[in-house]
């Protein structure tokens, strides 16, 4: 059977940077995401941000200690970088193994926040609660309030 082939989106909206990685990696792929993250990164220039990495398509991510090595070392960048917290979305199919390596990735002493999740509306949710996104529909609220008055 044939692996699924490797791809990733990195979408930047406001302060949060959306990534998502699916298929199975070696070590040329995870190079090239390593080269294009940073160029996305480099959009957040002296400004803080988020990291939602979204693992949830993801075949097997690692193979390789290096390939470890350069995630841990993004994670080290980009938080020297602004990242204030990193967000790792993994699904219940795939989560023995990615927890598994993602502990190894995480392990870094950096003193953002990182946490991970079953689904994005966990992960939203915990957004919302360190601060980072606003509820969905607060500013229809906001404006409901004002014409109450």
């Amino acid at each position: 059977m044939k692996e699924p082939t490797p791809g990733y989106s990195i979408q930047p909206v406001h302060d949060v940077l959306h990534v998502r990685l699916s298929g199975s990696w070696n070590h040329d792929q995870t190079f090239v995401y390593a080269v294009d993250y940073k160029k996305q990164v480099s959009r957040y220039f002296a400004r803080e941000w988020v990291c939602v990495l979204n693992l949830q398509d993801l075949e097997l991510l690692i193979s390789e200690q290096e390939q470890i090595e350069t995630f841990r070392a993004l994670n080290t960048w980009s938080y020297i970088k602004g990242m204030i917290a990193l967000c790792v979305v993994i699904s219940p199919e795939n989560r023995g193994h990615l927890l598994y390596q993602f502990e190894e990735i995480l392990s870094d002493n950096q003193p953002y926040q990182k946490s991970i999740f079953y689904s994005d509306i966990e992960a939203n949710q915990w957004l919302q609660k360190i601060g980072v996104l606003q509820p969905l529909f607060a500013g229809k609220q906001e404006q409901h309030n004002r014409q109450s008055a």
